[in-house]
C-alpha cells in the first residue's frame, strides 16, 4: 500500500517538489522540478564560503520582497527558549505541510528561510544536552552567530537555501530571541505542523535504534539488506527509511545517533516522543528488532498524523 501523501512529503521531503503561485518548487536546487522555471545564478558576493560560488537570485528576490512577513512568523511561532527557537524553524518548515496549492509566495519565503535555519540549530540544541530550557543566545549568542555558520558549513548545501545576506540571515536569527502575541499564521497549518515535527523526532529516535541494530550485526530480518544498491520493498520499513534523503537522513550523516539524543530538542519532551524514545531503546535489545522498531513507528504515525482541530 502507498504511504499517504502527508506521509511521503514528510519523510522522503516531498515538500521541496511543491511550487508557489510563481511556479517555483520551495525546494529550489534542492528540488527536482527547479528545471521547469527560469531561476538567475550569479557569482556569490559575500565574504563566507560562498565567495565565488552560484547563489540563486530569484530565490533571494522572493524572500526579500516579503522580508517584513518572514521576520513577524519567526516572532510569532518562536518563544523565551532554545527549544522555543528550533521549534519556530521547525513549525515554519513544516507549514505548507497544511495548506493548499498552490502555495503563496510570502509563504514560500517563510519556508525557505525557516529551511536554512533548522538544520544548525537541530545539529546545536542535539550536541548541547539542557540547552533546551535556557534563552537562545546562550546556545548561541548572536555575536558568533554568523562565523559558527560559516566555520560548519552551514551555509551551503542543497537543502539550504543560502543566497541571503549575512545581515539578513543574522536578523532572522535575532527574531528567533523576540517572541511577538501576533497571530496570523493560519492556527490549524501550525498545529499541524508541529505534529510533523514530533513525528520527525520520533524518527530520529528509531533510526538511531536502526543503526545500533545494523551496527550489532543482526541482519536476520533483512539478510539482503545493503547501505547501497536498489532498497527491497520486503524490507522493514525502518530500514528502507534510513535510506531516504528526507530529514531522517540526519542519522545517517552522524557517527552515531543515540535515540535518548532526540530528547535534547526539547524542554519537556512530548509523551509520543518519550516513548518513542523507550521502544527504540527496548527494541535493539529484543529477538526481532526491526520489527519492534517498525511496529514503534507505526504507533508514532497513529498518533500524530494530520487530522482536523476540534
Amino acid at each position: 500500500m502507498r504511504p499517504p501523501v502527508w506521509l511521503i512529503q514528510l519523510v522522503e521531503d516531498g515538500i521541496l517538489d511543491r511550487c508557489d503561485t510563481a511556479g517555483r518548487p520551495l525546494g529550489e536546487q534542492a528540488s527536482s522540478r527547479i528545471s521547469e522555471v527560469s531561476t538567475k545564478l550569479i557569482s556569490c558576493p559575500f565574504h563566507d564560503e560562498r565567495r565565488g560560488g552560484q547563489m540563486n537570485t530569484t530565490a533571494y528576490r522572493q524572500v526579500e520582497a516579503h522580508w517584513p512577513a518572514v521576520i513577524a512568523a519567526f516572532r510569532e511561532a518562536t518563544g523565551p527558549t532554545a527549544s522555543h527557537a528550533w521549534r519556530a524553524t521547525c513549525r515554519l518548515r513544516w507549514l505548507p505541510l497544511g495548506l493548499p496549492d498552490p502555495l503563496d509566495e510570502q509563504t514560500a519565503a517563510i519556508f525557505k528561510t525557516a529551511l536554512g535555519m533548522a538544520r544548525p540549530l537541530t545539529s546545536w540544541l542535539l550536541l548541547n544536552p539542557g540547552s533546551a530550557s535556557r534563552p537562545l543566545g546562550e546556545l548561541m549568542p548572536a555575536s558568533a552567530f554568523l562565523e559558527r555558520l560559516d566555520e560548519e558549513g552551514w551555509l551551503l548545501g542543497s537543502r539550504q537555501v543560502c543566497a541571503g545576506p549575512p545581515a539578513r540571515i543574522l536578523e532572522a536569527f535575532v527574531a528567533l530571541s523576540e517572541p511577538s502575541e501576533t497571530s496570523d499564521l493560519p492556527a490549524e497549518a501550525l498545529a499541524g505542523a508541529d505534529r510533523a515535527t514530533d513525528l520527525i523526532v520520533c524518527l530520529w529516535a528509531l533510526l538511531g535504534a536502526t543503526r545500533e541494530v545494523l551496527r550489532e550485526g543482526r541482519w536476520d530480518e533483512a539478510p539482503d539488506w545493503s547501505p547501497a544498491g536498489t532498497v527491497n520493498p520486503s524490507w522493514p520499513e525502518v530500514l528502507r527509511l534510513l535510506r531516504l534523503d528526507g530529514p531522517g537522513a540526519l542519522v545517517r550523516e552522524v557517527p552515531r545517533f543515540e535515540p535518548e539524543w532526540a530528547l535534547h530538542v526539547y524542554e519537556a519532551p512530548p509523551t509520543v516522543v518519550a516513548e518513542a524514545v523507550r521502544s527504540a531503546r527496548k527494541a535493539i535489545g529484543s529477538e526481532a528488532p526491526f520489527a519492534a522498531l517498525d511496529s514503534a513507528w507505526t504507533d508514532c504515525r497513529r498518533v500524530l498524523s494530520p487530522r482536523r482541530s476540534r
